[in-house]
This record gives C-alpha cells, sequence and structure tokens, in this order.
C-alpha cells in the first residue's frame, strides 16, 4: 500500500497500476517543485511544471548531466549500477557542454534530414515488411508483434546490424530500460539492468571496432572512426555511444506508437481524422509522443546554488524533471488532458529540449508516420482483445501488452 507522494513517485508499480496523472495535476498546483525522499532516504527535488522543466534543459552548465548521469537515482539498486550503465562521461547522454557539442558532431550525421531522407524509402520497406508478416487473421499483439518490432528493425538496419542479432538486441534492450519491471527481470533489478546494459554495449562495441579503419558510412562505422577534439574516440566512449544510439532507437518509438494507438482508440473521432485526412498524420505524430510519454522523468544535478519557482536549490542537489507532467501543463498546453491530433502549437518535451535534444527524434517521427499510415489504411476495423499492461518503471512510459484483433479493409 502506497501511502505517501513520495511513496508514489519512487514507486514503480505506481506508473503502472496508478492515476499518475492526477498525482501530477494536483502537485503542479501544490507544490510544483517539491523534495521528495526515496526508499533509500536519498533526497532529491521533483519538478513537474513545463516551464521549470524546459529551464533545466536548457540550463546544462546549470543542471548537468554528467555528475551522476541522467537515470533517476531513487533507490539503492539504481544508484548502484546507473554510472556503469549508462557510462557517465563516456556517453553523450551524459556528457556536459561544451564537450558535448563535439560528441554530438560525432555521431549525427546519419540523422540529419538529408541523411534520413536518403533512407526514408528503406525505413517505409521495413515497415511495410513487418506489417506483412502479421496473422492472416488479425490476432496480434500491438507492441509484441508490430510496436517493438517497427524500431527494432529499422535501428538495426541502420547500424548494419546482422539480422540474427535483432531479438536479442530487444531482449536485452527490455531488460537494460526496464528492469524495474518483474517479467523482465534476471536476478536482481540492479543485476538485471546491469546485465542488459552490458550485453547491448559489448555487441554494439564489437561491430563498431570491427568497422574501425573501412571506408562505410553506417552509424557504427561513422563511431568507430569518430575524433573528438585532436584524438580519436576512446573503446569505451564507442561502447557507451553505439549502446545509446541503440536503446534510444528502442524505446522512444515503442512506447509512442503503442500509447499512441490506444489513444486513437479511446478517442475514435480523433482516429477518424486521420481516416479521412492522411496527410494529418505527419502533424498527429506529436500529439502521439506528448499523449504517450515515452519517458516518464530524467535526472540533473545541480553544479551551483540557485533557484526554481519558489525554491532555493544547492549545489550538488539532485533535480528529477518529470517530463510526464510537464506534458500535461495547463500553463503550456489549452486543454492539456484533451488529445488532439491536430493540436499545434505542441511544444512538448517529449524528446527532451536544449542541447540534449534527441539526436533520434527526426526519425522517431518518420517511423510512427508510416506506421499510423500503415495501420490506418491496411485495417478499417481495430479492437483490443485482452488486458493492456504497463511496464513497471517511473523512467519510461511503455505498455507491454496490448491484445488486438485486426481487420483489414475489403478489397477495392
Amino acid at each position: 500500500m502506497l501511502n505517501t507522494i513520495d511513496e508514489k513517485l519512487c514507486s514503480p508499480a505506481f506508473f503502472a497500476e496508478g492515476d499518475y496523472y492526477g498525482l501530477f495535476k494536483a502537485l503542479r498546483q501544490s507544490t510544483p517543485v517539491k523534495w521528495t525522499v526515496g526508499p533509500n532516504g536519498h533526497g532529491f527535488w521533483s519538478l513537474f511544471r513545463h516551464a521549470d522543466v524546459k529551464r533545466v534543459l536548457n540550463e546544462p552548465e546549470l543542471f548537468s548531466s554528467e555528475r551522476e548521469g541522467v537515470m533517476p537515482l531513487m533507490d539503492d539498486q539504481i544508484d548502484e549500477v546507473a554510472e556503469e550503465a549508462f557510462g557517465v562521461g563516456d556517453n553523450i547522454l551524459t556528457i556536459d557542454p561544451p564537450r558535448h557539442a563535439e560528441f554530438r558532431q560525432a555521431v549525427a550525421q546519419p540523422f540529419v534530414p538529408k541523411a534520413l531522407k536518403a533512407a526514408e524509402r528503406n525505413t517505409e520497406a521495413l515497415i511495410h515488411e513487418i506489417f506483412d508478416a502479421l496473422p492472416e487473421d488479425g490476432e496480434c499483439d500491438l507492441v509484441e508483434d508490430l510496436a517493438a518490432r517497427i524500431p527494432m528493425a529499422v535501428i538495426c538496419d541502420l547500424l548494419q546490424i546482422p539480422r540474427e542479432d535483432w531479438d536479442d538486441m530487444l531482449a536485452w534492450g527490455r531488460m537494460a530500460v526496464g528492469g524495474t519491471d518483474p517479467e523482465f527481470q534476471q536476478g536482481t533489478v540492479a543485476e538485471t539492468i546491469r546485465e542488459g546494459f552490458r550485453r547491448v554495449r559489448g555487441r554494439g562495441q564489437e561491430l563498431a571496432l570491427s568497422r574501425r579503419g573501412c571506408p562505410y558510412s553506417d552509424p557504427l562505422t561513422l563511431l568507430a572512426n569518430a575524433r573528438v577534439g585532436d584524438r580519436p574516440m576512446t573503446d569505451s566512449e564507442v561502447a557507451y555511444n553505439a549502446q545509446t544510439l541503440l536503446l534510444a532507437g528502442f524505446e522512444t518509438t515503442r512506447n509512442a506508437f503503442s500509447g499512441g494507438v490506444l489513444a486513437l482508440l479511446e478517442h475514435p473521432d480523433q482516429m477518424q481524422l486521420l481516416r479521412d485526412d492522411p496527410k494529418k498524420i505527419r502533424l498527429a505524430v506529436e500529439e502521439l509522443v506528448r499523449w504517450s510519454d515515452p519517458v516518464t522523468s530524467i535526472m540533473r544535478v545541480a553544479t551551483a546554488d540557485t533557484r526554481v519557482g519558489e525554491q532555493d536549490i544547492a549545489a550538488g542537489d539532485r533535480v528529477v524533471l518529470w517530463l510526464a507532467s510537464a506534458n500535461r501543463d495547463e500553463a503550456a498546453f489549452d486543454e492539456p488532458d484533451r488529445f488532439d491530433v491536430t493540436r499545434h502549437p505542441n511544444l512538448h518535451v517529449g524528446f527532451g529540449a536544449g542541447p540534449h535534444f534527441c539526436l533520434g527524434g527526426p526519425l522517431a517521427k518518420d517511423e510512427l508516420r508510416v506506421a499510423v499510415e500503415q495501420l490506418l489504411s491496411r485495417y478499417e476495423g481495430i479492437e483490443i482483445t485482452g488486458p493492456i499492461e504497463r511496464v513497471q518503471s517511473n523512467f519510461i512510459g511503455g505498455i507491454k501488452r496490448m491484445p488486438m484483433k485486426l481487420r483489414r479493409r475489403a478489397a477495392a
């Protein structure tokens, strides 16, 4: 039984079963910057307002990713593995400016608009292939058969990872990022997270370093041959950044697609808008991300005494940014609890903000657009046939099981 606000915020199970949006709404009004104590007795500041979250994301000199990483440290098991798992100081996610810009430039080329445009046809072909493989009777699980497989296929293909590795990568990714969920655990939470990250990182490093000196242009080859400043990337830096390319490619898109499809089913008028005018899907993708909140929270550490809202924050204090709360903030969005595929502007923080804005965000949007287009064009009937289960995590926000029956459109 979770009796206090702190217990709820620090409980992965609460985010699978509880009304966390209702809790966030109350806290935005009563305690928008709240001192929160985890089960290990260690405290951190919880930020719930959109403006405060954006400010912290946009001020990396004052709120560091490099001091203790970005995974919210709420209990001893996460504390134990987070620095090793994320490669604090070696990984683009956990490197502060100005060094961050050098690392970002080294891995950004495959994700710039020109490169994504060139890869667009291949992305579409992979997604079509996954839809083609669905059972003829339409019985499937949206997460297992579509939402998880689409980003796995796209990012592994982009990184030129052998197909025989794809299922392993997906399983290891679930352990790494979803290790607080009992279903994915192999041993303790700490052991699961450590092993998941270790396996993804090890395979990524092996493939990247085997391409060192090769004249190819895939992201792992570019990473293996990259230079930061006046030196080559170290093997450790190559490994941790390969890990980031893989895992960031999996989680955000998987969670946004499954959560977005659920939202469309719960709001049939919005689904009909997209059926009537598929050109609206490109804009709708932003609302799918805002609504589904693929990342629930991330962490920063204050580098100097400062003030957020009405609250003093001391140098060295941990600050947890509740992105899922910021995306429902009444001060930032008109009617934030209304799902609106035509919402514009839509200044959500589903891909973060500031210098660490998600490098793969444009690729994720392309995948979501194509996947929704395929779902709505192929099927005229979409029915949930069993209980929906969410991942037990206060770090990522996702659905792990969503059984469905898909009824194909009649042939023209």
